[in-house]
């Protein structure tokens, strides 16, 4: 990356071909076994090329360096001895992304994290994430929002605006990062305040896109007192009229509202102790349906005499559709120097709040509708002292608390088809069910990492977690005889006066059900490295991650009340680092493979003793996740800055079991784990009398994908998606300095029709034939402008 903060996988990136990306990887690769073929010599000789270097740096002909903490330690992205991908703040602010967190991923090989609008990201990497988005059942993928984990999935889309970095670690991370990091850490750093009163790192940026999309953003900071105070604000206002077209209402749908603000204080309280405090505020809301409906059959027909569109522009409901989310938090960082040692301290408070109706049957019949209400709160502690980095002997040892209590309430309805507005044909009745949920959890985890450095050229580090987690929930459900009635259908969540149905049957919609459980958890890892030469090393790692253990929360019956046993992950891998051409050329490269078991996963099957089928949180015996990953940064002319990225897969569960004498699902394939993910970006600067004008290009190949576990086939289609590329461009002016940018874009250049996330909704014993789809923004088109001091 360009960027002074960053280099690493660079965001947007053009299209191109697997082939020649391929050729490019195998060449990179013949040159680093020649280097390691010559390693004695290269190291001897290393005052050379190092002059070299220093030369370009000063002709400003280099990659940048980059800085990033994911160890708990600043160092440089190139000497982390994991795979790691780090994206700059001022490249992501610059080609627009960071709408939501989940953008990030898109840019990381072998990672997806797909979204509803900037809502709940689906967080996967190297096929581990987590299918059931209860709020109480946290991702294995974790999310920390400066170095404060983030357990509620929907609270992990915060916008990213005003950040100095984000870090991208594949693979388990349960030593230093510890909670549920089965499958890597996504770690957002927003930009400090800072004492530098020569930086010139204040801006405000207005962006205008298709659909009314307008976004105002900025951050500003300064010294409040000489060497002791500095605080800095910074805030996104995000407003975008719907893109999607309601068939039945008329309405445009798919609208949103989001602001978020931060606001920071760093006091230098002794010259060995400064405190910085962390304030921030997030409220986002959406208006109108953003789900459609898909039939299999050949005259169109979905359910019920209703034909849905097939324009991905339409959606058709009759129930109404809208969301309100807020988000509050707060953190205080210390950071201590006891002689030698280094002492820090990280306390974390946030909660979230979401009120939502959905028309659940995504038609305009009435059949299903929804309303949740959701509240979660979380705080955090954690302590670390480290040793100096530089000692032959350098330790990180601490402990970590997390307490986390949700409440939640759903209900469901389908209301008098006469009374409410629908479209003719909705089968007769009315049913209402209702869901309240209780949930608590606690942990507490030591943890410690050790490295020792034998030789200059050989280091090896070992770390070691134990966490013990305590979780308790009470559930009570109630479902109607069919019968009911309400008093007030606008308000029909909290207005039902009718009878609900027995408890007792497996297969009953009233029921009542509590557990506790207690895991203890040992997570460890070692990684030797050998340094070939100052700019070439390998590392071989081995890793131990688990997952706490849960509930089936969503439970509709109680034939689906399950506990789900801890998920545990071995991962092996080896990789590669290196610099070439005097600085001008990165190349990086990991092959890895997992033993994954006792996975979390959510199926549906069949139950005999409730004599229906059923959706069940369980545990799959096995999995295995095989992958290679290669990642290049090069500078081949001064003004030509190139990045690309290529990630191979291979997840299948070995042995899936669905419970109670369900279907054998073993051979299938991890969902959201395509075989191939590839990157390619570019950008170039053409110098002109007032600045600069920089063209840029940048496209993500995904190969085939599954979005469920069962089905996995071409019958059911819509629950896929198929291979697909989404190319974006822009071109921008900058004056000199980067004081003003001028911006204009276009996103999913050639108008790709493609899906985001889709639901199963095929019955054949109720007559329907196909499924629900979300499907993501056609091409768009934007303008900006970011002014810097």
């Amino acid at each position: 990356m360009r960027s002074k903060e960053i280099k690493g996988a660079h965001p947007r990136q053009a299209t191109f071909q697997l082939k020649p990306l391929v050729k490019n990887v195998s060449i990179a690769l013949a040159i680093s076994a020649a280097t390691v073929l010559n390693a004695n010599l290269a190291y001897a000789e290393e005052s050379a090329p190092a002059q070299a270097e220093d030369k370009a740096k000063v002709e400003g002909v280099t990659l940048p360096s980059v800085t990033v903490t994911s160890q708990k330690r600043e160092e440089s992205v190139q000497e982390v001895k994991t795979a790691i991908t780090a994206l700059g703040g001022k490249d992501l602010l610059d080609q627009g992304v960071g709408r939501s967190a989940s953008e990030v991923l898109n840019y990381v090989p072998n990672a997806s994290a797909g979204t509803q609008q900037h809502g709940r990201p689906r967080w996967w990497i190297r096929g581990v994430g987590a299918g059931q988005q209860q709020y109480d059942l946290s991702n294995p993928v974790g999310f920390y929002l400066d170095e404060v984990y983030i357990s509620n999935a929907s609270a992990t889309g915060f916008p990213l605006f005003d950040i100095e970095r984000v870090e991208v670690l594949r693979g388990p991370q349960g030593t230093l990062w510890g909670k549920n990091t089965t499958g890597g850490a996504v770690s957002v750093v927003s930009k400090k305040p800072s004492f530098n009163t020569d930086a010139k790192d204040n801006y405000v940026k207005v962006d205008y896109g298709s659909y009314n999309d307008r976004i105002v953003q900025g951050g500003v900071g300064g010294v409040i007192i000489d060497e002791r105070l500095a605080g800095r604000v910074s805030f996104l206002q995000e407003d975008q009229d719907g893109r999607l077209k309601n068939q039945y209402t008329g309405s445009n749908d798919s609208g949103l509202s989001e602001g978020a603000i931060r606001g920071q204080l760093l006091a230098v309280l002794t010259p060995d102790l400064e405190a910085l405090l962390n304030v921030h505020y997030r409220k986002y809301e959406t208006d109108g349906a953003i789900t459609t409906t898909r039939s299999y059959a050949a005259n169109g027909v979905f359910r019920n005499g209703y034909k849905p569109s097939k324009d991905i522009k339409h959606v058709s409901t009759n129930a109404p559709d809208s969301s309100d989310n807020t988000q509050n938090g707060v953190s205080l960082n210390l950071k201590w120097q006891l002689g030698r040692l280094a002492l820090t301290s990280i306390t974390g408070y946030e909660d979230f709040q979401s009120e939502i109706v959905t028309d659940n049957d995504y038609t305009p019949l009435e059949i299903s509708r929804s309303h949740t209400d959701g509240k979660s709160r979380q705080f955090t502690q954690e302590f670390r002292l480290a040793s100096p980095k530089e000692d032959r002997w350098n330790w990180l040892a601490g402990a970590h608390y997390f307490n986390e209590n949700v409440n939640f309430s759903t209900q469901g309805a389908k209301l008098p088809s006469a009374s409410v507005p629908g479209l003719a044909g909705a089968p007769p009745g009315a049913t209402y069910n209702k869901s309240d949920l209780t949930h608590n959890a606690e942990s507490f985890a030591l943890f410690g990492s050790n490295t020792y450095n034998f030789t200059d050229q050989f280091n090896a580090t070992l770390g070691v977690r134990w966490t013990r987690e305590t979780k308790e929930y009470d559930l009570n459900r109630k479902g109607s005889t069919g019968t009911g009635s309400w008093s007030n259908l606008a308000q029909w969540w909290s207005t039902y006066t009718g009878a609900y149905a027995a408890a007792g049957p497996s297969g009953s919609g009233t029921f009542s059900a509590k557990d506790s459980k207690t895991w203890n958890a040992l997570t460890y890892d070692i990684t030797p490295e050998y340094k070939i030469t100052p700019h070439d090393r390998v590392y071989a790692k081995y890793s131990h991650g688990e997952k706490s253990g849960g509930f089936n929360t969503a439970a509709t019956s109680l034939a689906a009340v399950n506990t789900v046993k801890p998920e545990q992950l071995d991962a092996y891998e080896v990789g590669y680092k290196s610099e070439w051409l005097d600085g001008r050329l990165n190349f990086n490269t990991s092959l890895f493979h997992y033993n994954y078991k006792d996975v979390q996963v959510n199926v549906v099957g069949f139950n005999a003793n409730a004599n229906t089928t059923v959706s069940y949180l369980q545990n799959a015996k096995k999995a295995t996740v095989n992958g290679a990953e290669f990642e290049v940064e090069a500078l081949p002319l001064e003004n030509l800055h190139v990045n690309a990225s290529l990630g191979l897969l291979d997840a299948d569960y070995d042995s899936l079991q669905v419970v109670n004498g369900g279907a054998d699902l073993s051979g299938r394939s991890l969902v959201r784990s395509p075989h191939v993910t590839a990157q390619l970006a570019a950008d170039y600067r053409i110098p002109v009398r007032y600045g600069k004008v920089i063209i840029g290009a940048d496209a993500r190949y995904q190969a085939k994908q599954y979005y469920f576990i069962d089905p996995q086939s071409e019958a059911r289609g819509h629950l896929n998606q198929e291979a697909y590329t989404l190319a974006n461009a822009r071109i921008s002016f900058a004056t000199h300095n980067d004081k003003y940018l001028f911006t204009g874009y276009v996103n999913n250049l050639f108008d790709k029709e493609y899906k985001n996330h889709s639901l199963p909704a095929f019955n054949a014993a109720q007559g329907v034939n196909g499924d629900s789809i979300y499907w993501a923004a056609p091409r768009t088109v934007g303008v900006s402008v970011t002014t810097r001091w």
